[in-house]
């Protein structure tokens, strides 16, 4: 984001973390991503998405740019349950449509 569209807020919490000294975290340690292995989905992890963006030209040129966002999140409490219908992933999504010309953006 061009520094000209942070807000007051946002440049108050960099600043704040950056002097605080401590290094950012990681969730799981990096490691190498290892095909077919990765293609997937990975139960064990808590959370994952995976997104798709790009644009599209309808006829007589209107141009529009578009992304999709597809969560799944494991249900911990759920992981020891037997039963076929214990929801043991959620999987969830988000879309937006933004038309250039229209200048609007649907999402859902």
């Amino acid at each position: 984001m061009p520094p000209a569209l942070l807000s007051r807020r946002d440049l108050l919490l960099a600043a704040l973390a950056a002097s605080s000294g401590l290094a950012p975290a990681w969730a799981l340690p990096p490691r190498t991503l290892q095909f077919p292995r990765d293609f997937g989905s990975h139960p064990e992890l808590r959370t994952e998405w995976w997104y798709i963006t790009g644009h599209a030209q309808a006829e007589g040129g209107r141009a529009f740019g578009f992304q999709v966002t597809f969560f799944r999140s494991r249900v911990d409490a759920t992981q020891g349950m037997r039963s076929k219908f214990a929801a043991q992933q959620l999987v969830f999504a988000h879309a937006a449509v933004t038309d250039l010309e229209g200048r609007a953006l649907r999402h859902d």
